[in-house]
């Protein structure tokens, strides 16, 4: 294989779309040259247009990985890590890349914003090709439509793991999998050469910003407390939530709530999820307008949604801040055992999730009101995804779920296949032969079977009746997360809390 061409095409490609320097082509040329155990080298004119053109450089790192592999450089498995040491190669330094995105970000946060998204593709950092292998399709629910994506670039996490993680004690380098010292780290599963960070300042405290490689939604990427300290959401979480829509008006941000069951995968470091997207929570409108003499001013709801959210809108920052600090403080002590909640035990119970943005020149707070309480019936949580559903989703439903847009795990693109073969009649379904890891879809299928009967359809039909099930499941997980249910007593319950607040139907 000449792999020469190869290694001109990675070059041109990045003076082309990452800022290599002409100056540094040659060290870059030799540095890779000494990854691929090459003494030597012809230089070879390259399809400079086609390079040009690329917006992600698959086509250009592919051979050179390959080559590798081939020749016993690397195995199969260091595929990933040896594409993200070459890029590493050609790509800015994390000091050049946060000077060039400060410049941007004084002229315009958006474009700066859109600069780094867009370095982070051009650098293999985020992995665009494989997120387009994802399955996704929208869902028309009773409140909104719901997102639904079966994501097929990454193992499904569980409650259990998630709450070890949060108690087990810190060590290790870094000390998780989102520490600032992840930037260029590359051993096990953190393949991060190529992370490139942006320094942030929320609430006086250094903070940092990077995007996911395995993003769920347009330029979807967390903001990052510079300290490796645990999650926590108080008055100061919010101060800081509204100073990253002033340094990013473009998006939105949220924090999960600081609690297992109810909050994100990772709860051991304080960080924010955020991008450029309108959740399908966002589009709701209201189900109950509200109004609060003292702040008159202050645009609320309860919204027309599956959970139970308050939507607070003003453009006077620091009242809207005032208040939202009022409700999360209100909600932590509150408790209505005739619905269930109950705020503390023996632990902490209640918990918010704030998600900030601004729409027509306001600031938008939804603060998601969440309880992680278990029973013996529901021992992963009362108001978690209830256990009939844990075949679609047993992973905590975190603040991107509870705003609409469900992450399913990949190997439902595999277990679906399967039982459309049950519903077009490829195969005759019998519980007997149901591998070890499609029981837990037993009822599912049993009732789609049911429902079809002695028909035989179509795989299209098939499709479409299991994607039905699936979008009734993750309207139905919504629901359960609600500590007010959206119905008459719920919407009673929800008024009773709010007046606690002197909030009151409009």
């Amino acid at each position: 294989m000449l792999i020469y061409p190869s290694v001109e095409s990675l070059l041109y490609y990045a003076q082309s779309h990452l800022l290599l320097d002409d100056l540094d082509v040659v060290w870059a040329r030799n540095l890779i040259l000494d990854e691929l155990k090459l003494t030597d080298y012809v230089q070879y004119e390259v399809d400079y247009e086609a390079i040009e053109s690329l917006d992600r450089p698959d086509t250009v790192l592919a051979p050179l990985v390959n080559y590798a592999v081939d020749n016993g450089i690397i195995t199969e498995d260091k595929r990933e890590y040896f594409g993200g040491k070459l890029m590493n190669i050609v790509c800015k330094r994390p000091g050049e890349i946060a000077d060039i995105f400060d410049e941007q970000h004084r002229k315009n946060p958006v474009k700066a914003f859109d600069w780094l998204y867009d370095y982070g593709v051009k650098s293999d950092y985020v992995k665009l090709t494989k997120i387009g292998e994802n399955i996704k399709w929208e869902a028309k629910g009773t409140r909104g439509k719901l997102e639904i994506t079966i994501n097929t670039c990454r193992p499904e996490k569980n409650n259990k793991d998630t709450e070890a993680a949060l108690k087990a004690t810190k060590s290790g380098y870094p000390a998780c999998t989102i520490c600032k010292e992840n930037e260029g780290y590359a051993h096990g599963s953190q393949i991060r050469q190529t992370l490139r960070t942006v320094p942030l300042e929320l609430g006086g405290e250094e903070w940092f910003w990077q995007f996911s490689p395995y993003a769920y939604f347009n330029q979807h990427g967390i903001a990052v407390n510079s300290e490796h300290v645990p999650m926590k959401v108080d008055d100061s979480t919010i101060v800081k939530l509204f100073d990253f829509i002033d340094f990013m008006p473009g998006y939105f941000i949220g924090c999960n709530a600081a609690l297992p069951r109810i909050g994100g995968s990772v709860l051991t470091h304080d960080h924010f999820q955020g991008g450029a997207k309108l959740m399908p929570m966002h589009k709701a409108g209201a189900l109950v307008k509200l109004k609060n003499k003292e702040y008159p001013y202050i645009d609320m709801c309860i919204v027309d949604w599956y959970n139970s959210v308050l939507r607070l809108a003003c453009s006077n920052r620091e009242k809207l801040i005032e208040f939202a600090q009022k409700v999360n403080n209100a909600w932590q002590d509150y408790s209505d055992e005739s619905v269930g909640v109950i705020a503390k035990t023996s632990e902490q119970h209640n918990a918010v999730t704030p998600i900030v943005r601004k729409a027509d020149d306001k600031y938008v707070i939804d603060i998601i009101l969440r309880n992680n309480r278990t029973t013996d019936e529901y021992p992963d949580g009362i108001f978690h995804a209830h256990p009939e559903y844990h075949n679609i989703k047993s992973e905590s439903i975190g603040l991107i779920e509870a705003m609409g847009l469900f992450v399913l795990p990949g190997r439902l693109a595999r277990q679906t296949a399967e039982i459309e073969k049950y519903l077009t009649k490829e195969e005759k379904y019998s519980e007997a032969k149901l591998a070890p890891d499609m029981l837990c879809h037993k009822n599912m299928i049993e009732r789609l079977v049911k429902a079809v009967g002695s028909s035989k359809i179509s795989p299209v039909e098939a499709k479409l009746n299991i994607k039905d099930e699936i979008n009734r499941v993750c309207e139905e997980i919504l629901v359960n997360t609600a500590v007010f249910k959206p119905d008459e007593q719920g919407k009673a319950a929800f008024l009773k809390f709010l007046a606690t607040l002197d909030i009151a139907e409009k």
